[in-house]
């Protein structure tokens, strides 16, 4: 084999496996992605957390103890991921128990933020 034909055959080698490389990386992101992505809910599952959601907010409303205007929720197939802020522990830890008790709400991540002396 001719040091032409050696470089041309090593070349068109490199070539294929990058492009293999490359069709792998690919298909392993297109993968990944299609598993993160969350199942598809029904309108029953949609309305039911409507519902959970609704019901939350008037139980905080209701509550005379606590100010919770800068909380807010999203439910998601009963999970309840509540967010904002509220000016103590002890409505961060009511809200979250509201919001376990709501019917609907299966499970509750609590992302809310502690409001000290009017500075986050």
């Amino acid at each position: 084999m001719s040091r032409k034909a050696y470089s041309e055959f090593l070349a068109s080698r490199s070539w294929r496996r990058a492009i293999r490389a490359a069709a792998t990386c690919v298909a392993a992101a297109m993968l990944a992605a299609a598993c993160a992505a969350d199942p598809p809910t029904s309108s029953r599952q949609r309305q039911s957390d409507i519902r959970a959601m609704n019901e939350f907010y008037s139980r905080l409303a209701s509550d005379q103890a606590h100010y919770y205007d800068h909380v807010t929720i999203r439910v998601d197939n009963g999970v309840a991921r509540l967010s904002g802020y509220v000016w103590n522990t002890e409505a961060q830890y009511h809200a979250k128990e509201v919001a376990t008790n709501v019917p609907g709400i299966t499970a509750v991540v609590d992302n809310l933020e502690l409001e000290r002396e009017g500075a986050r």
